[in-house]
């Protein structure tokens, strides 16, 4: 019976979020943006092969993601393929991962807890799909949400090898981690140190697993190697122009811990996180002189107790290497964003529903703050202000601080907004005369100076793959005149950039304007955040 009124609550959060995205979707308007953009263009480059082609296509999928493993884009192409090819379509791929990401924590709870501790396995599900950090995940098209559901699904999975003593298990857990592979490549970090801590007695139904997940995932990392070493080496040039700390430095533990407590949990949840890790830390013995309840006060019954601790220590032994693993793999990375590291927020929840173990009534408590938060990160609250920053994290072109809460992800995720970014109006400006492409054979070359977040290159992109216009973006970063020269149509702007790491388009824009016999003026468009575009001609173009 507990057991069942453990599943209706979590079935009742899952419900209550799916409901809550699909109103927060219809209500938002604007255009995708950055790796949100790309993701959406990549889908639909999916979507169109398999539309073209039919089922003999699948083959060519995973040359068309790039430097992306092809599953979460191939999920986004299913969904456009139900709802039609539109942004909604591809927000609503991430429902089911909430799903998924839920009922996984729930049932690793419930192998973590003792008898009659199912409110703590529901807990855990609850609290990880209410932080912060997933809400705004859940409605965005990128890949951390469904890679966090993936890894949490295969930890799930992997007590259920019972250290691989269980082929058929294990055979499973090979066939999940191949899936997780091929959903992003941080996938191992948050899953290897688990595995080979629990592969030490039957190594080899482990390395059936691992020859089967190696398998699956072969397919598309084999001939991306070059790929993803060229992706690796810009990741690297951002995280230096982002100001992230070194690897495995003092300011990189920081850095992940500061954005658990600022932007993931937010300062309350965090706090209920370090006492769940006390509890869990006497639970395995870390913590001396302490004996858990199991104990009988009687003397005479030291035994139980080492029994009861070894119990406690082996079954979360899994989630503590999953933490602990997955930060040290996150860290050797140069690059760090908040994101990144989402799929370890199942074992943070898990540790922090220590404290609802046995506790109904303080987890119950806990409901008004999850419900608030939610409200707060999905929907606003203008009467509080947007962030309550506790202290100032390091200088830098982004300002990571310790916060209470912050409504917004620096602006950019929060609350929906109903916009026309004028996106459309640009890209029918540049096709309503008659096609270049029609007379020469080559897609019009539209360039982009400004870098602004929902009229960036990306988001450009996607909206001439949706509409399939013989239009091709240029990035452009310099005020050579050649380089703008060699441009159909210009798109510039005065305004600085919202941040120092981005390209400031001042030189390039000043040498538009002091070249009218080069570029002609078109139209002007008026952002909705205050911002002013400028489109020119280039003539003899």
């Amino acid at each position: 019976m507990r057991h069942r009124a453990g599943a209706v609550v979590v079935a009742a959060s899952i419900v209550y979020l799916v409901a809550a995205n699909v109103i927060w979707i219809a209500h938002d308007t604007r255009p995708p943006f950055w790796d949100m953009a790309l993701h959406q263009t990549i889908a639909l480059k999916v979507y169109d092969a398999v539309a073209s082609a039919g089922p003999a296509a699948i083959a060519s999928i995973p040359s068309l993601t790039g430097q992306y493993p092809p599953l979460y884009h191939s999920i986004v192409a299913v969904f456009y393929g139900v709802f039609g090819k539109t942004v909604d379509a591809a927000q609503y791929a991430n429902l089911a991962a909430v799903a998924l990401l839920a009922i996984a924590t729930y049932h690793l709870g419930l192998r973590l807890s003792a008898p009659g501790g199912q409110n703590a396995a529901a807990a855990a599900a609850v609290l990880v799909s209410f932080y912060p950090m997933m809400l705004w995940l859940s409605r965005e098209t990128v890949i951390d949400y469904w890679l966090t559901a993936m890894v949490a699904l295969a930890v799930w999975r992997l007590y259920a090898t019972a250290e691989f003593s269980d082929r058929q298990a294990s055979v499973v857990f090979g066939l999940v981690c191949g899936l997780g592979m091929l959903t992003k490549w941080t996938f191992p970090l948050f899953v290897a140190a688990p595995a080979a801590w629990l592969a030490r007695k039957n190594p080899r139904n482990a390395a059936i697993a691992a020859v089967i997940a190696a398998a699956i995932a072969a397919a598309w990392y084999l001939p991306a190697v070059p790929t993803l070493a060229g992706f690796l080496r810009t990741n690297m040039a951002g995280a230096l122009a982002e100001g992230d700390p070194d690897r495995l430095s003092l300011q990189a533990v920081i850095f992940y811990i500061r954005a658990m407590a600022g932007y993931q949990l937010f300062l309350p949840l965090f706090a209920a996180f370090v006492a769940g890790a006390v509890l869990v830390a006497r639970d395995v013995g870390f913590l001396r002189g302490h004996r858990p309840r199991l104990q009988l006060r009687q003397a005479a019954v030291g035994a139980v107790y080492d029994r009861a601790r070894g119990s406690g220590a082996k079954a979360w032994a899994p989630i503590l290497l999953w933490l602990i693993g997955g930060w040290l793999g996150l860290m050797l990375f140069q690059n760090k964003d908040p994101r990144y590291s989402a799929p370890l927020l199942p074992a943070v929840a898990l540790i922090t529903a220590r404290l609802f173990q046995n506790r109904a009534r303080f987890a119950l408590a806990m409901a008004p703050l999850l419900l608030f938060q939610h409200y707060l990160v999905s929907f606003g609250i203008p009467q509080l202000p947007e962030t309550v920053v506790l202290s100032k994290g390091r200088d830098g072109p982004l300002p990571w601080n310790w916060n209470l809460y912050t409504q917004t992800y620096f602006g950019l995720w929060g609350r929906p907004l109903k916009q026309d970014w004028p996106i459309s109006q640009v890209l029918d400006a540049v096709s309503a005369a008659p096609s270049k492409a029609e007379f020469t054979g080559h897609p019009v070359r539209l360039g982009i100076i400004p870098e602004m977040p929902r009229f960036d290159p990306y988001a450009f992109e996607f909206y001439i793959a949706l509409r399939k216009l013989p239009v091709v973006v240029n990035r452009i970063r310099t005020a050579d005149a050649g380089v703008l020269a060699d441009n159909d149509y210009i798109l510039t702007s005065p305004s600085a950039p919202r941040w120092s790491f981005l390209p400031d388009p001042k030189d390039a824009d000043a040498a538009i304007h002091a070249r009218p016999e080069m570029f002609q003026f078109v139209a002007r468009f008026a952002l909705p955040d205050g911002d002013v575009v400028e489109l020119y001609k280039v003539r003899g173009r």
